[in-house]
């Protein structure tokens, strides 16, 4: 059967593994060269393992999928939460039909971070990933054509860049309610303002590709 699927506009939330299950990827830290205090290097070193568990969440190899949203339509935006292999299974089977990869995936920042991530999950959990996600030119690995990472189109292959938020404030389609670098702890405290937030960032994606003229 052959036909085209309208594109889906997504985005993933992340956070932290336990630490018990990281631990093996915690790098030594160096000692500042100018401290003698022990006590001073002692903190010194602990607030350099603080600043890197921080950021845990932004490594596949620390860090698990918390949540998935995903839209075609802004009246009808999907959340996938719970056990992290059912999230991924149930979102590659959302954009998949029977094993081909049909269609569009609309992210920001996706094809660096979003699937990535997604897929390098997913090869710890044993799901399986949409072959046709990937393709293979002049012996280098490239994602399908229809991943489409709107920051590529900003940067037109230049360095310059900019934050989701600040796009939707430039295109005038609306502004983020939070920040995803605290998205793990207030999923803890508050899992319904945080479902809000990816919400929210899944509804910009979608007005932001379409005022960039990507999408219909």
């Amino acid at each position: 059967m052959d036909f085209e699927r309208p594109p889906v506009y997504f985005d993933i939330e992340t956070g932290p593994l336990p630490r018990a299950e990281v631990e093996t990827f915690l790098p030594e830290f160096e000692k500042p060269k100018n401290y003698k205090d022990e006590a001073k290097i002692a903190e010194a070193l602990a607030k350099k393992e603080s600043e890197w568990f921080k950021k845990a969440a932004l490594a596949a190899t620390t860090g698990k999928v918390l949540a998935v949203g995903y839209c075609t339509d802004e009246n009808d935006i999907t959340v996938l939460e719970g056990e992290e292999a059912s999230i991924l299974t149930a979102f590659w089977n959302a954009v998949t039909y029977r094993g081909a990869f049909l269609q569009k995936l609309v992210g920001f920042n996706s094809n660096s971070f979003d699937i990535p991530f997604l897929v390098r999950r997913s090869w710890k959990l044993g799901v399986s990933v949409p072959k046709s996600l990937f393709k293979v030119s002049y012996g280098r690995v490239r994602l399908n054509a229809n991943c489409i990472d709107m920051l590529d189109f900003w940067s037109f292959g230049t360095r310059d860049s900019i934050k989701l938020r600040d796009l939707a404030k430039f295109l005038g389609v609306g502004e983020k309610t939070g920040d995803g670098a605290d998205f793990s702890g207030l999923y803890e405290s508050d899992g319904k303002s945080a479902i809000d937030y990816l919400r929210n960032d899944v509804l910009l994606t979608m007005r932001c590709a379409r005022a960039i003229q990507l999408t219909k």
